[in-house]
């Protein structure tokens, strides 16, 4: 009885084993066998051909918004600030007043040219009759030839000092004019670089203003490239802050590239643009060549995790296949890698 539960103990533990590798084979399942594929039916749905076609390649150069026209407005004389009336964002238009300047000398210098042509006149009015009389009298064999010389020697001198009052009479009124300060284009402000108050003096900055209806972007491109640009070629900009995207006219290209970048900076002019400022960030894309390239509908392509599929069909039976993408095209994709000319797609 004994040998009997000894010997029957090892035998149950090694039948529980077998069985427990068995149904761990599969052998009570009702799967496949492995190495032993299912045969699918043909697919017989709709197929997209895989073909090559020309595209271009383009390229796309980091630029920035500039004002082709933006001017510091500074001073033409040595006087103190009076009124400032603009601030950084006015809009303004040409011939506005945007600042004055202390005038009360400017208007005395004016008030003595003209007392002291008011003098002269008077003095050369004087002048004039007696010379006048004098010829009279010398026609007359009153008087001596050297006072009629005398006489025209002074209205002479009164007729230059009136001459020379009336350009000092001038310079006097332009000086004054330069007291009102006024813009001489339509724009907008960017800084006051002074405040009311302050002593400025000839060609010192008062504000800073540019034109936003002239406006450009300035870009580098390298120099195989540039030297395929001609002036007046239209080129694609993007402006990411605002979405905007716009043809612009090619300007100027600067004829000295950078010895350490071998880029030349080329200028494109735009328009007035809605919400576009200088400093903006900017880009401009030009084409570089034509290559062949596959491009298959976007809806075809799967989402595998963090990996792009299509379902190929071959021999009747379609795979799935992973490829590498590009970029998108309306509502076609450029496949990199992973499919070949002529391959066919399945539609789902």
């Amino acid at each position: 009885m004994r040998l009997t539960k000894q010997v029957g103990l090892p035998a149950v533990a090694i039948l529980g084993l077998l069985i427990a590798v068995a149904w761990m084979a599969g052998l009570f399942s009702d799967k496949t066998p492995a190495g032993v594929k299912p045969i699918a039916e043909p697919y017989t749905g709709s197929v997209v051909n895989v073909d090559a076609i020309l595209k271009e390649v383009t390229e796309r150069a980091p630029g920035s918004v500039v004002a082709k026209e933006n001017t510091l407005i500074a001073s033409r004389l040595l006087a103190q600030l009076k009124s400032l009336n603009v601030r950084a964002g006015d809009k303004v238009v040409q011939g506005q007043t945007i600042a004055r300047l202390d005038d009360a000398d400017l208007k005395a210098q004016v008030s003595q040219v003209k007392a002291e042509q008011d003098a002269n006149d008077a003095q050369l009015s004087q002048a004039t009759k007696q010379l006048e009389r004098s010829l009279t009298l010398l026609n007359q064999g009153l008087v001596a030839i050297n006072q009629v010389d005398e006489w025209r020697a002074k209205v002479n001198e009164l007729t230059a000092r009136k001459n020379a009052l009336e350009q000092q009479l001038t310079a006097a009124n332009v000086a004054l004019g330069f007291s009102v300060i006024q813009v001489p284009f339509a724009g907008t402000v960017v800084e006051r670089l002074v405040e009311p108050g302050a002593i400025v003096s000839p060609g010192m900055p008062i504000v800073s203003l540019y034109n936003p209806a002239q406006l450009q972007v300035q870009a580098s491109v390298r120099e195989h490239q540039a030297a395929h640009m001609r002036l007046g070629d239209r080129l694609k900009v993007y402006v990411p802050a605002t979405d905007l995207v716009q043809y612009a006219t090619i300007s100027e290209i600067v004829p000295v590239a950078d010895s350490n970048a071998r880029n030349f900076l080329v200028k494109l002019d735009m328009g007035l643009l809605p919400d576009v400022i200088p400093g903006m960030y900017a880009q401009i894309e030009y084409t570089l060549e034509q290559r062949p390239a596959l491009m298959i509908p976007a809806y075809l392509v799967k989402q595998f995790g963090q990996l792009e599929m299509v379902q190929v069909v071959e021999e009747g039976q379609v795979s799935r296949r992973f490829v590498r993408l590009g970029k998108h095209i309306g509502d076609q994709v450029e496949v990199l890698s992973g499919l070949g000319k002529h391959d066919k797609l399945a539609v789902f």
